[in-house]
């Protein structure tokens, strides 16, 4: 079955366990909506340059044309804070102050709700039709989805993080007053460092939180895939972030499998038959040696491949079978193991069809 539903989505977050295809499905959705006619920015937050292998294409910081209405870039965290901060409170300095380093030290996932913040902005400023996000594996990305909820936590009103802030805002209020009592009598009056109100910044970074909490859960206009392979550990590692990311009140749109290995397309008993007896499958090599003129040894390497292969598909349906039987509910796209690495556009227009036009 192709996968179907995301036309309408506004935001697609890809995740998964490292080295499943996960950055390769991120630029197939990506390519899709682009097909499709909406302006659509494929972003990259894992470190790794994954993305540039996959578009083979050069990918940086800022938005990068592919081709039409197909943007990408790769999103820095640590940079998106201090422009924020930068663009809002252009002289206060914030990301270098001792307790701003101190709060933002005992945030879990700071980093992660800001890169959520500026893909919030982008969609809130209406340059992209959709944006598809591709995550880094499995704990990074269940960090980047579960930074909101984690800083509301912290944030809440009865948390220490919450005194520490409020009691140096009254230390700010009590300092100023008494700079400027000094101030009358000082001969020599310097400037004293601008005051920061750290406790608007950290409501505004917890009412930012709530927003982005909410449009994760928008099921109308956001979307989460999961991408594994059917093998036992990730199939394992799929499960258990389908179970944490319902816990944080989001919901799996689909599943997507890939590597699964193409099915024999013979005559599977006989070849068993012939796997399972040395002298039968000599007996086979020799006459179809005979018959075509090749050497015995090229024939039973064939047969030995042959039967590879269908063991190995074997092994991949069990685990499909297991995925299917724990997440009865969650919509699974099969994607067939391809010959060569799927990298540059050629090659991810095939993987495009595959996934979108089976």
């Amino acid at each position: 079955m192709p996968l179907q539903g995301l036309d309408a989505k506004r935001l697609v977050i890809v995740a998964g366990k490292g080295g499943v295809g996960k950055t390769t499905t991120s630029s197939a959705i990506a390519l899709e909506l682009a097909r499709k006619g909406r302006k659509t920015l494929l972003v990259t937050v894992d470190p790794a340059k994954r993305l540039e292998d996959s578009l083979g294409v050069p990918v940086g910081t800022e938005a990068t044309p592919i081709q039409p209405r197909l943007w990408a870039m790769m999103l820095d965290p640590s940079a998106v804070i201090a422009a924020h901060f930068k663009e809002r409170m252009p002289e206060a300095g914030v990301t270098d102050h001792p307790l701003f380093k101190t709060v933002s030290s005992h945030l879990p996932g700071l980093n992660e709700l800001m890169a959520i913040g500026k893909l919030n902005d982008l969609r809130r400023a209406n340059k992209y039709d959709a944006i598809v996000v591709d995550t880094a594996p499995t704990g990074h990305a269940l960090s980047f989805l579960s930074a909101p909820a984690a800083i509301r936590e912290v944030l809440a009103d009865k948390s220490l993080v919450s005194w520490a802030i409020k009691g140096y805002s009254v230390y700010q209020k009590l300092a100023g007053a008494a700079r400027k009592l000094q101030g009358v009598f000082a001969k020599d009056k310097k400037e004293a460092p601008p005051d920061i109100d750290f406790e608007r910044i950290f409501e505004d970074m917890d009412a930012e939180a709530e927003r982005i909490q909410e449009f994760l859960r928008d099921r109308e206009h956001s979307a989460l895939l999961l991408v594994t392979i059917p093998e036992k550990l990730p199939v394992e590692e799929t499960c258990d972030l389908d179970e944490a990311v319902r816990d944080l009140g989001m919901t799996v749109h689909a599943v997507v499998i890939n590597k699964v290995q193409p099915p024999f397309g013979g005559d599977a008993t006989r070849l068993d038959a012939l796997a399972a007896h040395a002298a039968a499958s000599r007996a086979f090599a020799a006459k179809a040696a005979a018959a075509t003129g090749d050497d015995p040894a090229f024939v039973e390497a064939l047969v030995a491949a042959a039967e590879f292969g269908r063991i190995r598909r074997g092994m991949n349906l069990e685990w499909i079978a297991e995925l299917e039987k724990r997440l009865p509910a969650v919509e699974r796209v099969e994607m067939p193991l391809f010959r060569e690495d799927v990298q540059g556009l050629k090659r991810l227009g095939a993987f495009r069809a595959a996934l979108f036009e089976a």
